[in-house]
């Protein structure tokens, strides 16, 4: 597998408003399922779905104490990536990437041209 594979598989893993989300609570130190959907307002088993899915992705880490896991970006990089991708997506104009929403499904009357392929 290319570097370029590899990266297109980690914007995909990453690429979806609630990871961004549970990544940016990462970059803030380590945390426990519970605290995350609890300061998200997210299902456990949601975020235990995002969870699995970075880590496998080489992402996170975990440990467990006593019956909580908690869990950790595997580099300090991971976080400055997260708050400088924000910070980025703030200063550029928006994306016109509107005809397809995070569910898949292609929105209707829009009248623009996909820009965004399908994930």
């Amino acid at each position: 597998m290319t570097v370029e594979e590899d990266q297109a598989r980690f914007l995909r893993c990453v690429g979806e408003p609630t990871r961004l989300q549970i990544l940016k609570l990462l970059a803030e130190g380590e945390m426990c399922v519970g605290k995350l959907a609890s300061v998200l307002n997210k299902e456990q088993s949601l975020i235990s779905h995002h969870l699995r899915a970075f880590k496998e992705c080489n992402i996170v880490k975990d440990r467990q104490e006593a019956q909580k896991v908690y869990y950790k970006l595997t580099d300090d990089r991971l976080a400055s990536l997260i708050i400088e991708s924000e910070a980025l997506m703030i200063r550029l104009s928006p994306c016109k990437c509107q005809e397809v929403n995070y569910e898949g499904e292609r929105n209707q009357g829009s009248g623009e041209r996909e820009i965004c392929p399908d994930s």
